[in-house]
């Protein structure tokens, strides 16, 4: 149905996977068109179980292994974490979809619940659902120009004592949430990089990775929109190197041209003070990804289950991953 395995490019991706630095290669004939399925909400589950096996299966994710016990098969493991993720973490509910793909022939076995337990704290599989993540992004390499940076963190306890407590820094500790940094695309809002991090770590450091990687992965970025967080000199001057020619990252109250060595900052600020209508004309579009870390805590509920650090962060990502491939599965019939 996908077509995913009868890509020579998808093979250099796969090699790709397991070395980390290489930059992501693409094929064309992989673009999906625009065409949203009219029964796609009614369809989900099965198109994410059907869609994530196909590109699972496509993808080398086997080292060799020479001496020892055998160790599980690692591609039934990130299937069976990604639908374990689409129910909540829950095994329970899960069984019953990871019994489905072993009849389709999908998996090889069922993984135990202490077999996806382990590898939920493996930085291996933190990696590679990192690169998943990007990987299945670049279905829709040449429909988007625009890109949207932004951040939010989830809760590590299902409930934390109350509004002023979860939202009052002076409350907050580190040891209560993570941070989840993203970008993501205008048009499909599909997540091109996804960076976790400490609940208190500060947005502003992670704007680099987030548009460096997705432009190196083969997306042309001409405009870029972010809030005050990630506004600096600096990532205006970087983003500027890039060759972006539109920058929106919104100013704080006592952003000024003192020192200003950027010219973009330079060029920006005048714009956002002398003509706000203007400079809101293309910022409106920001909140787009307010819309999708919504999709995201409504569906995957809003909280983390994980308890260490490692394992909170593959629950995070996979939680992208998972949005990921809803919104790859809208636009198959």
């Amino acid at each position: 149905m996908y077509n995913l395995e009868s890509s020579s490019k998808m093979e250099e991706i796969q090699n790709n996977l397991g070395m980390y630095d290489k930059t992501l290669k693409f094929e064309n004939n992989l673009l999906l068109p625009l065409k949203l399925d009219k029964r796609a909400l009614e369809r989900e589950k099965l198109n994410l179980i059907d869609f994530s096996s196909s590109f699972i299966e496509s993808i080398n994710l086997e080292e060799n292994q020479y001496v020892g016990r055998p160790r599980a098969h690692l591609k039934d493991i990130i299937k069976s974490l990604i639908i374990m993720s689409y129910n909540n973490l829950s095994y329970r509910r899960t069984q019953s979809d990871l019994e489905i793909l072993k009849e389709k022939g999908l998996i090889q076995n069922i993984p135990k619940k202490s077999t996806l337990n382990k590898y939920m704290m493996s930085k291996k599989v933190k990696k590679i659902i990192e690169k998943l993540i990007q990987m299945s992004s670049l279905f829709f390499l040449e429909h988007e120009d625009t890109l949207i940076v932004d951040s939010t963190w989830l809760s590590t306890r299902m409930y934390v004592g109350g509004h002023k407590k979860v939202y009052n820094k002076r409350y907050l500790t580190g040891d209560k949430c993570r941070k989840l940094n993203i970008a993501c695309c205008k048009n499909s809002r599909i997540i091109t990089c996804a960076i976790t991090a400490g609940g208190l770590k500060h947005e502003s450091p992670f704007f680099k990775e987030l548009v460096s990687t997705t432009i190196k992965n083969g997306f042309v970025i001409n405009k870029i929109l972010a809030d005050k967080g990630y506004s600096s000199k600096e990532n205006y001057s970087f983003s500027e190197s890039l060759n972006i020619k539109n920058i929106f990252i919104d100013f704080k109250s006592n952003a000024n041209l003192r020192r200003a060595k950027s010219a973009a900052w330079r060029k920006q600020l005048e714009l956002f003070k002398e003509n706000p209508e203007k400079w809101h004309e293309s910022y409106r579009f920001r909140p787009v990804v307010e819309t999708v870390f919504s999709e995201i805590k409504r569906k995957n509920v809003n909280y983390l289950r994980a308890r260490t650090e490692i394992s909170q962060d593959v629950e995070l990502l996979l939680k992208c991953l998972c949005y990921n491939f809803t919104v790859i599965s809208r636009f198959f019939n």
